[in-house]
């Protein structure tokens, strides 16, 4: 498997239309699982969600318009429901940049 940078992934979630909320909660799963405070569980359940969302086979393929990225979310936001005591502020904000400089 080839390394994904998250200039990478944060180009190809840009591209398709509708993903904005899809690109901030990855973006914000991929800022907690960088932040050495996050414990290795919460890592396991963000590391979880990220592959699902990059496997191209998943429940519903990601090249059907809109509706393939509905699992996606689905599936991301469920991983920040189950870790919602381990996002701040701080968190939220680098995510933000990280969206915005790229």
């Amino acid at each position: 498997m080839s390394d994904l940078s998250i200039d990478e992934l944060l180009c190809k979630l840009k591209q398709i239309k509708g993903a904005k909320e899809l690109l901030y909660k990855a973006t914000l799963l991929y800022v907690l699982i960088t932040d050495a405070d996050v414990p290795a569980k919460t890592k396991a359940i963000i590391v979880a969600a990220l592959i699902y969302l990059v496997n191209p086979l998943d429940a519903v393929p990601d090249v059907t318009p809109l509706i393939g990225l509905l699992d996606d979310l689905a599936v991301i936001t469920a991983a920040l429901k189950a870790i919602s005591g381990q996002v701040q502020s701080h968190h939220e904000s680098q995510a933000s940049s990280l969206i915005n400089e790229n």
